[in-house]
């Protein structure tokens, strides 16, 4: 009885916040937005891991669409995978998508409170995953931070629903950090999601990247981006066998879509 009312408040937290976003069209105006679309080519992916990403040859193709907007009441970030690699056992050239959608609602500009000196903003974050056979429902609180050196920093923490671990908890740090290094512009950013599975054991996914803004030698700051992204993943499989998958990829990234609404 406990989990069917925790598994509804978490559906009713979804909703509040799809309704705060589509019901409310002139709060919901963008202030900042942006789009971008990743290329990226790995190797070293885990033959017979009960990773997703586990590919017979160890090497995988993904595109990715990323969109990220703020408005008045909070922001929405959503991204999909389209993969394209040797999944599992096959021999044979396969594709999947995934795709996550993280919306959330700052409490503290819908009651119109000040901002502190190291929390930005505060409030209630969502989240839903998606891919074929595996779904995720994500419900909690979320933080902005101001960090120096940081041009984004967060943390999020969630209860967690999924049809592997079932009710569990997911905590999900992420960051961006611009810096140079002479007339070179870089970023490192990423995020990195901690969570368990039904027996409690714990589960870390992380995907840091460290880019290039190849577009400002060209007079085009933030465009093009070029560098490599790490994809961790530290889980135990379901013969309760600790498993860890590092993949390195090399990846391009192409931002056509970036726009400020005063």
């Amino acid at each position: 009885m406990a989990r069917s009312n925790l598994t509804a408040r978490l559906k009713t937290l979804v909703a509040v916040l799809t309704l705060a976003l589509f019901l409310a069209p002139s709060a919901a105006r963008a202030e900042f937005g942006t789009t971008n679309f990743q290329l990226l080519q790995g190797w070293s992916f885990k033959k017979d891991a009960n990773d997703p990403n586990s590919t017979s040859d160890e090497k995988l193709t993904t595109v990715t669409v990323n969109h990220f907007h703020t408005w008045a009441y909070g922001d929405n970030f959503f991204f999909a995978d389209f993969a394209r690699g040797k999944f599992g056992a096959s021999t044979e050239v396969g594709s999947g998508v995934y795709a996550e959608w993280h919306p959330r609602l700052f409490l503290n500009r819908v009651f119109g409170l000040g901002s502190g000196s190291i929390i930005r903003n505060w409030g209630l974050a969502g989240e839903v995953n998606q891919s074929g056979g595996f779904y995720a429902y994500l419900g909690g609180a979320g933080l902005d931070l101001a960090i120096p050196g940081f041009q984004v920093a967060g943390l999020n923490l969630f209860y967690r629903y999924d049809n592997f671990a079932l009710h569990t908890w997911q905590v999900s740090p992420y960051w961006d950090i611009p810096f140079s290094l002479g007339p070179v512009k870089l970023v490192f950013n990423g995020f990195a999601d901690f969570t368990t599975n039904r027996n409690g054991d714990l589960d870390i996914m992380t995907q840091p990247e460290l880019l290039i803004d190849v577009g400002a030698f060209a007079g085009a700051p933030g465009k093009l981006h070029a560098g490599v992204e790490l994809y961790l993943h530290r889980f135990t499989d379901f013969l309760g066998k600790g498993q860890t998958v590092v993949a390195p990829q090399l990846m391009v990234q192409w931002t056509p879509f970036t726009q400020f609404v005063p």
